[in-house]
């Protein structure tokens, strides 16, 4: 028992060592900060759906902290703090619904982008925030129900995020 005591103990410093090394190269700041568009691949639309759905942007550019899951489509804070977030769309009318996306905290809507079937054929558009979020907070875009935006190679619609700074 005091020989696995003893192997515990050199393990946990160990660990301590690595955590003081850790903090020394990142200057103690946390580091979260994440880049995704919609398709892996591939080319179409994504919707319409029946009820307003959370997109899944499944092609990760970076995630840095691991706090966005591309499974669920979701950013969870991990640190409080001042967060900034972009978003785009992009809508290609064939067939012609509107199209609209927005941006949501804990299912509160911040702010959104849409589109209007009109005369011409493809829009896009972006919006952005700067929000205080607490540790479990979750972020995420939402596609309003029956609509559609579309993606392909091009990767036009995107979602981004990352920390500012604690408080």
């Amino acid at each position: 028992m005091l020989e696995k005591i003893t192997i515990l103990e050199t393990k946990f410093q160990n660990t301590e060592k690595e955590v003081l090394e850790l903090r020394s190269l990142i200057g103690g700041t946390p580091r979260v900060a994440f880049s995704a568009a919609l398709r892996e691949s591939g080319l179409g639309n994504i919707g319409p759906f029946n009820t307003d759905t959370t997109l899944q942007y499944k092609r990760v550019f970076s995630n840095t902290g691991n706090s966005y899951n591309p499974s669920t489509g979701i950013f969870t804070a991990l640190v409080k703090g001042m967060y900034f977030f972009r978003f785009s769309m992009y809508s290609s009318y064939d067939p012609a619904p509107n199209a609209v996306v927005r941006l949501k905290k804990n299912g509160v809507l911040l702010t959104s982008v849409w589109d209007i079937a009109t005369s011409d054929t493809n829009d896009i558009g972006s919006n952005a925030v700067v929000i205080p979020l607490e540790v479990g907070d979750n972020v995420y875009i939402e596609l309003a129900a029956n609509r559609l935006v579309y993606d392909d190679a091009g990767n036009y619609n995107t979602f981004c995020g990352f920390l500012l700074f604690t408080v």
